[in-house]
């Protein structure tokens, strides 16, 4: 009779794990798919800007739109990839350095963008908040966000998911 209760007992804490851990890889998903459209999104906005809008004759400011759309590009599509499919750890070593230059490309156009609202910024101001800015303002925001909270998601799980040698010796 003891010798069941205890079974009892461990089962309901490893149900709840289980859930907690698709929980986890929901959310790691979600948010690593929602960041990848967000970077894509800003580098959507800057091709246009480059292309479009004539941005590509602006000394300096031209070629940092080019190259964020280049990046926000190669970022978003391997942010975007079936990489799970070279299996956790390979993917995490993928990914997260994916997400970190997102960021990184978010938050450069992002400050810049502000910078250069008040102030000239290499020769360059810019007036008002038309669609273009509102969008990069957004996307820049979503990118900093989605692809932030991934990598939280990640680094949590994995400094907390016990050992599979270990788990396996609980039962």
């Amino acid at each position: 009779m003891a010798s069941a209760h205890a079974h009892t007992t461990y089962a309901p804490p490893r149900a709840v794990s289980v859930r907690a851990s698709r929980r986890g890889e929901v959310a790691v998903e979600v948010t690593r798919f929602l960041g990848a459209v967000s970077v894509l999104i800003v580098g959507a906005v800057h091709a246009q800007q480059y292309y479009d809008a004539y941005f590509s004759v602006v000394p300096t400011i031209g070629t940092l739109f080019l190259l964020s759309f280049i990046g926000s590009a190669v970022v978003g599509a391997v942010l975007l990839a079936p990489v799970w499919l070279l299996g956790r750890k390979i993917s995490d070593l993928v990914l997260v350095p994916a997400a970190l230059g997102a960021i990184g490309i978010a938050l450069g156009s992002l400050v810049s963008l502000l910078i250069s609202e008040y102030r000239p910024l290499f020769g360059f101001m810019e007036s008002g908040y038309r669609l273009a800015i509102v969008l990069a303002l957004a996307s820049d925001v979503a990118t900093a966000v989605f692809l932030g909270a991934f990598v939280l998601i990640v680094a949590h799980d994995r400094l907390t998911r016990p050992a599979v040698t270990s788990e396996r010796n609980a039962s």
